[in-house]
């Protein structure tokens, strides 16, 4: 005798795998931004190394130390370069900034920062119904208190870390032009 399986697969439609309800399909689940240096720190820092290098080319320069009164001169060229070399590469010293997350599953903003033990603080964390709006420039996101003041301005990496965070913030927070 031969039995048959009568049970049939109950398929009923589910979300898309990795799918969080109420996001469109192109929004992110998690955002991550790290401000960097700007441009014109690099600049500070290229000028001084250069400078740094050229108090000491002065001495590798064949016949300009033959005379004594010269030499006095150069004496005080490089060790003003090198002061001024060492003051442009020092003065804007690195500091590690803090990583923000924009974080649609708990729907929080949060400020993260690691610690010398390699250890992530949390410094600021925010609920995204906490905050009134978000304005998008050419180079960074504002977001914005319920009463307009500025609560935090992020600098942004590129244009799809924009679109990233646009896409993410829009369907929580106003989006002012």
């Amino acid at each position: 005798m031969t039995a048959l399986d009568q049970n049939v697969a109950n398929y009923s439609p589910v979300a898309a795998f990795g799918r969080v309800s109420g996001f469109p399909a192109g929004a992110p689940v998690q955002v991550s931004v790290r401000p960097g240096e700007s441009f014109s720190s690099m600049l500070l820092r290229l000028l001084g190394g250069c400078m740094v290098l050229s108090s000491t080319g002065i001495w590798l320069v064949p016949n300009a130390g033959e005379d004594p009164s010269l030499a006095l001169i150069r004496i005080g060229i490089s060790v003003v370069l090198l002061f001024l070399g060492l003051c442009l590469m020092l003065s804007r010293e690195r500091t590690i900034l803090p990583e923000f997350q924009f974080d649609s599953r708990n729907l929080e903003m949060r400020a993260e920062e690691t610690d010398a033990d390699g250890r992530v603080v949390v410094l600021l964390r925010r609920s995204y119904a906490s905050m009134g709006a978000v304005r998008f420039t050419d180079r960074s996101v504002q977001i914005l208190e319920h009463d307009g003041t500025l609560l935090i301005e992020v600098p942004l990496d590129g244009r799809s870390t924009r679109q990233l965070l646009l896409a993410q913030l829009k369907p929580h927070l106003h989006v002012v032009t």
